[in-house]
């Protein structure tokens, strides 16, 4: 089998079960399958808190099964390659139960490498071998160019880097005439360069490198096509000791919504969603704005709405951003709902969260076509905030 960073994709899976979380498997009954190419077939059978991984001829019978190269599994499951461009870029494919097959981020801690003193020569090939890895194939729409990299010394070598047509190879020759060419008298002069430990001006005025060629191609355009290259060693180095306490910075500051808000958040805690109605054109806004969008006149007239209603719109976020005000990110996946409340029109929608189990269930409604109908689930105790409601459920 291959080899990629020094790991093989056995290896990934031999150690599925000492880093298997029972704690994460409590809600997964599932059996799931992996498909990596040209290495083979796995079937992990998750139950009772309990797994089991073994390698098959088949996938039958497996809720969601993922599928990817040899060098994409590994590199996801190392952190040597950007899942979320792997899955955007088709490298890394999940067929059937997708929200079920992303419970299985929560079964494994994080697989390590065994880290070991590297060489020159031991960092060259693995800059080189992860160039295809961190390339972004978004950013080369239209490019077609070649990056060679002539570097010298008892531990140098020649490669080339090619795009095109929105992919990247690399060979260990310099082929034909590169857009430019980076040389370097000694190998080791780069690898400190390419880890931060000279800059690229003082090696320049040295006369230790030169680039010919094209040089704003590899300036302005490398740093965008490829993700930034993670020292594997960088972990080893410890200068000093820290300490470090995570806490969510709060500030005992409180601030007034006004009374078109305030009138909204109040009415949440005794159950009661308000609407502000425009008295010249009539249209509801939700939640309320002290100053119709529209007509541009105060809207101080209030209508009860809901709190039912149907789902208009919804997005299912996969992959989430922390929120700005506390740092957390939300646990994936997750739907955002627009819901259109009975006595509502138009785009007059309420945005909150469906619940999770539901995501699948969901049919959104637009011209004549109706949406799925849902309740609020309220919290027991409410305090005048939007969370006063947990989330919306299908009304059955």
């Amino acid at each position: 089998m291959a080899e990629y960073w020094g790991i093989k994709v056995e290896d990934i899976f031999n150690s599925m079960q000492e880093r298997f979380r029972p704690e994460g498997a409590k809600d997964v009954n599932a059996v799931f399958g992996y498909d990596i190419k040209d290495e083979g077939k796995w079937k992990l059978t998750v139950k009772n808190n309990s797994m089991v991984i073994e390698k098959t001829d088949s996938l039958s019978g497996c809720i969601a099964t993922m599928a990817a190269d040899g060098e994409t599994f590994v590199g996801v499951n190392t952190g040597k390659v950007d899942a979320t461009n792997a899955f955007m870029s088709g490298k890394f494919k999940v067929e059937g139960d997708m929200v079920l097959f992303g419970k299985t981020g929560r079964l494994f801690r994080k697989f390590v490498i065994a880290k070991k003193k590297m060489t020159v020569k031991d960092y060259l090939a693995d800059m080189f071998a992860t160039v295809a890895p961190r390339f972004k194939a978004g950013e080369a729409e239209g490019l077609d160019a070649s990056f060679a990299f002539d570097l010298g010394g008892p531990d140098g070598g020649k490669w080339t880097v090619f795009i095109k047509d929105k992919t990247c190879t690399v060979t260990t020759t310099i082929e034909g005439k590169p857009t430019v060419t980076l040389e370097f008298n000694d190998a080791k002069d780069y690898v400190d360069f390419i880890l931060g430990k000279i800059d690229a001006h003082s090696i320049l005025a040295a006369g230790k490198a030169a680039a010919k060629g094209d040089i704003n191609m590899m300036a302005s355009k490398w740093p965008i096509l490829f993700e930034k290259y993670k020292d594997p060693m960088a972990g080893d180095v410890t200068e000093q000791e820290l300490l470090v306490l995570k806490k969510t910075i709060s500030l005992n500051q409180n601030f007034s919504t006004g009374p078109i808000m305030g009138k909204f958040l109040k009415g949440l805690k005794d159950k009661k969603i308000y609407a502000n109605q425009c008295p010249q054109c009539g249209r509801l806004q939700l939640p309320p704005r002290e100053v119709c969008a529209e007509c541009r006149v105060r809207a101080g007239d209030f209508v009860e709405v809901g709190p039912k209603g149907e789902i208009r719109y919804m997005d299912v976020v996969y992959y989430a951003m922390p929120d700005p005000l506390t740092g957390v990110a939300r646990e994936t996946p997750y739907g955002s709902i627009f819901i259109l409340l009975d006595g509502c029109q138009g785009n007059e929608t309420l945005t909150h969260f469906i619940r999770k189990d539901q995501i699948e269930k969901i049919q959104m409604g637009w011209n004549e076509k109706k949406g799925t109908r849902v309740r609020p689930v309220w919290e027991e105790n409410r305090i005048a905030d939007i969370w006063d409601i947990k989330y919306f459920e299908i009304d059955e």
